[in-house]
């Protein structure tokens, strides 16, 4: 089947020419049928009112398109808002369950340093383990910890981050043992 804009210079092309030959039979007084003329122009009306129906499903078409489009973003909203909401959930536990777990370790880490002191001969020792080296190293780790989340900028929102220091970018029980355990050995072997 040819399309609507073939047929309708096909028919426009048949319709001049129809034109022409009733020019013609006027000016020389002869008798035209109007019969094939009038269905060259039904045939345009048609045609007309086919192009009219296919811009209106063209139309139709595209606003379904656009509600499916619009109905999956929504549906993938409605999916997105929900994990988000879920991730915030998640990243409130874990802070909270961290500042609980830094609180004890630090909280033991002062009562290692009161025991190593108590067992010292000269009642020193044991500075790494009070609260404010205990809190740099935490700061430290925690830094390189979260260092894939605020990444060069070295800021996640209104909380600047020092340098990573790269001795503490391991697994943290391992990096505290390294950095302290020697204080509380040297007690206990003493």
């Amino acid at each position: 089947m040819t399309d609507i804009s073939t047929r309708r210079t096909e028919a426009e092309t048949r319709l001049t020419e129809l034109k022409h030959r009733q020019g013609v039979a006027l000016l020389d007084d002869q008798e035209f049928d109007h019969t094939p003329l009038d269905a060259v122009e039904k045939e345009l009306a048609a045609l007309d009112a086919a192009e009219g129906e296919a811009v209106r499903r063209q139309r139709e078409q595209a606003a379904k398109a656009e509600e499916a489009r619009r109905t999956a973003l929504k549906e993938k909203l409605e999916r997105l808002n929900q994990d988000r909401l879920d991730a915030a959930e998640r990243a409130e536990e874990a802070a909270r369950a961290f500042t609980e777990a830094s609180k004890e370790w630090i909280a033991r880490n002062a009562d290692c340093a009161r025991i190593v002191r108590a067992l010292n001969k000269t009642g020193g020792g044991a500075m790494l383990l009070d609260a404010g080296e205990t809190e740099m190293r935490l700061s430290q780790m925690l830094t390189c910890a979260l260092k894939p989340l605020f990444g060069l900028r070295r800021k996640l929102g209104m909380i600047v981050f020092p340098d990573p220091w790269s001795r503490y970018a391991g697994e943290w029980k391992e990096t505290e043992r390294t950095n302290t355990e020697s204080e509380i050995l040297a007690v206990l072997k003493g």
